[in-house]
Parts: structure tokens; C-alpha cells; sequence
């Protein structure tokens, strides 16, 4: 009996609930693009031109979760600092005439020729990295403001600093929440975190202040009837979409909204053509699917057998939710446009490949915490279990 609990592995409900999101994302895919890029000189009128890059991606992303998975993931740790480097040279690499991609007057992708990546993605992966690291191994101070708070500060402070000319603010607010939850379930001192709020609401109101683009996208958000073929098309156009899929949707396929009435219905707005074609019950499948996802991962965090591994998982965990929400607040308008991708659903090779990887890391810290919980219900007692547990540093 011992010996099959110790054997136990990966949490496989993980895993099988990413492959469905995964296969969902590149059908939604397929539906969504094919009209726009087979009448596209952009796109060569390749009807299939998104749907081959989500294919890509999802075959790519597959060889990252397997690396994820059957990598030791303590052996991110050595990425502390190296991985804010890489992060702080690739979102530096925009901005280099011929090497950057400048898109809508957003400066944030690079061109590899074959194809662009888009660095902020692979910045959110290593703060987390950085910040769980940090936070480990200052576990003894962590309540102190040098050492629980100020070197949080210091690396989301050079990253946000680095993505503000792009611009890209809706990757800054993700990357202030995810540090803020990763503080608070570091154990940093409660106060201080108040104050680290307070610091980010006051740079939020100095952007809305000074953005004249961004007070226009809220004034569409609060109005956008009064602008219906301007800056409210799109949100209204989101809103039709919904509402015409009803409770089971117009069919797979059958969206009307994709014949270029919708902009971005394949990466931004993609929820809101998956509600035309699949209705409200594809929806709520989808969000269950999330749900589902997001449980595991944060159970998979309160097994780990260390503060490193259930800061990461929470890290991971809190930046897909954290976009799983922006995304469908955006297309129900339920808050401003903020250009955040529905993770596994929106077109994206870079997104798509990193959260895919992102999970298998995710699948790791399970394999290894699920073994560390056996081993102590076979071997120990309930009070040597709770020592076990402060050695590891909870």
C-alpha cells in the first residue's frame, strides 16, 4: 500500500484539462482567422496562415511541457538573476531599428524572421522565477521591508520600466498583480504590502492621467454608442457577437462576427466568437475548464514541498487566471480594452508556447510535491509531518 501512494506522479487532471484548452484554442483558431486571412495580401490569402502558426505553437508547446514536467524545477532557481537579464535584453531588442516589430504604434515583438516573439511573455515566466526565488531565500526576514518587500520592488520596478515605451500597460498591471499575490502568500509583511498597493494605484492614476489614448479607451468603454463606427466599434462588436450565439451558439463555424465586423476576433476577441458559434454553454464550458485548471494549480502550490515551488505554481497560476478574467471582462465589457490574449484559446505562438511550458513546470512542482506528501503520510506521524513542513520552510 506503501509503495503504490509513493509511486503516485503528475497530476494528470492538469495535464489533460490544458490538452482540451489547447485543441479547443487551435479549432477556435481556425474558425475565427480563416475568413480575414484567406482575404488578406497580408497573409499571402492564406485561409490556413493563423491556424499552421497555432499548430506550431501547440507542437512547440508540447515539447516545453514535456521539458517542464521531466525537468527538476529547483533548477530554475539558478535563473534568479540570469533570467532578468535575458528578460531585460529581449524587451531592449524592440525598440532596435530591423530587430523589432512595431505594430499599431506598439513597439513588442521581435522578429526572427521564421516568425516574432513577443518578450514581455517570456519576462512575466522569469519574474515569477526571480521573485519566488527571492522570496525563499529571504524566508527568515521575509516581514522586513528589505527583505520581503524592496528587491520585489527593484526587479518588477526595472522590468516595468523597460516595458513602458513599448507601450504595453496591461503586461505592467499583470506583473504588479502577480508580485503582489506572490508577496502575500510569500508571507511579506501585510503593511508594507499596503503600501506597495498604494505605490501601484498612485502610478496607475499618474498613466491614466497623462495616456490621452488610454482616457479614450475608457470614455469608449463607459459610451461606446456614442462612437459606434469609431472607438466603440469594437466593444459593440464584441457585444453582438455574444449576444447572438444564445444559449448553444450559431454552430461551429458559423460566426457572422468573423467576416471582418470583429477586429481580433482570433487573439483579443476570440471569447467572443467562441460565444457566437458554441453559446452560453460553450462559454461555461470554458470557464470550467479554467476553473478546473486553476483549482489544480493552486492545490498543486499548497503540496509543494517547498516555498520555491508553491510560489512558482501560485506565480503561474495567478498570471493565467489573472488573464483568463482580463480577457472575458474585456469581450463582455465588463472593464476597458486592455489587449490581454485568453491563455491556450487566443492565435499567439509565444503565449501559447510559454503558458504551455509554464505548465509542465506546473506538472513538475505536482510530481514532486505529491511524493513529498506520500512519503510523509507512509513514513511519519502527524507531529513530525508539521516539523517536516517548518524544515521546508512554511
Amino acid at each position: 500500500m506503501k509503495e503504490r501512494l509513493i509511486d503516485r506522479k503528475y497530476d494528470y487532471t492538469i495535464l489533460v484539462v490544458t490538452i482540451v484548452l489547447v485543441m479547443l484554442g487551435v479549432i477556435m483558431v481556425f474558425s475565427a482567422s480563416f475568413y480575414q486571412a484567406e482575404n488578406s495580401e497580408q497573409y499571402n490569402n492564406d485561409g490556413l496562415y493563423f491556424f499552421k502558426r497555432q499548430i506550431v505553437g501547440a507542437i512547440l508547446g508540447l515539447g516545453a511541457m514535456a521539458v517542464g514536467m521531466l525537468m527538476d524545477y529547483h533548477f530554475l532557481a539558478k535563473f534568479k538573476y540570469w533570467g532578468l537579464l535575458i528578460s531585460a535584453v529581449l524587451l531592449l531588442l524592440v525598440y532596435v531599428p530591423g530587430v523589432g516589430v512595431e505594430i499599431n504604434g506598439s513597439h513588442r515583438w521581435i522578429n526572427l524572421r521564421f516568425t516574432t516573439i513577443q518578450p514581455s511573455e517570456v519576462a512575466k515566466f522569469f519574474l515569477i522565477i526571480s521573485i519566488a526565488k527571492i522570496l525563499e531565500d529571504n524566508q527568515p526576514k521575509v516581514r522586513s521591508f528589505i527583505y520581503g518587500i524592496w528587491p520585489v520592488l527593484v526587479v518588477v520596478g526595472v522590468i516595468a520600466a523597460l516595458i513602458v515605451p513599448q507601450p504595453n500597460y496591461s503586461a505592467i498591471m499583470i506583473i504588479v498583480i502577480i508580485a503582489f499575490a506572490m508577496m502575500l502568500c510569500g508571507g511579506s509583511n501585510l503593511f508594507y504590502l499596503l503600501g506597495f498597493l498604494i505605490l501601484a494605484a498612485g502610478a496607475a492614476a499618474y498613466v491614466l492621467s497623462t495616456q490621452e489614448y488610454i482616457r479614450v479607451r475608457l470614455f469608449a468603454y463607459l459610451t461606446p454608442e456614442l462612437d459606434p463606427l469609431g472607438k466603440g466599434y469594437q466593444i459593440l462588436q464584441s457585444l453582438y457577437a455574444i449576444g447572438s450565439g444564445g444559449f448553444l451558439g450559431r454552430g461551429l463555424g458559423n460566426s457572422m462576427q468573423k467576416f471582418l465586423y470583429l477586429p481580433y476576433g482570433e487573439s483579443d476577441f476570440i471569447f467572443s466568437i467562441l460565444c457566437e458559434e458554441l453559446g452560453f454553454a460553450g462559454a461555461m464550458l470554458l470557464i470550467i475548464l479554467f476553473v478546473v485548471l486553476i483549482y489544480r494549480g493552486i492545490r498543486t502550490a499548497l503540496r509543494s514541498s517547498d516555498v520555491f515551488g508553491m510560489l512558482v505554481s501560485t506565480g503561474i497560476m495567478v498570471m493565467i487566471g489573472l488573464q483568463v478574467v482580463l480577457n472575458i471582462a474585456v469581450a463582455t465589457r465588463t472593464m476597458p480594452p486592455t489587449g490581454v490574449s485568453l491563455p491556450f484559446i487566443s492565435q499567439g505562438l509565444t503565449a501559447l508556447v510559454m503558458f504551455m511550458g509554464e505548465i509542465g513546470i506546473v506538472l513538475n512542482i505536482s510530481y514532486q510535491g505529491n511524493r513529498f506528501q506520500d512519503q510523509l503520510k507512509a513514513h511519519q506521524t502527524p507531529q513530525t509531518i508539521q516539523s517536516s513542513r517548518r524544515a521546508k520552510g512554511y
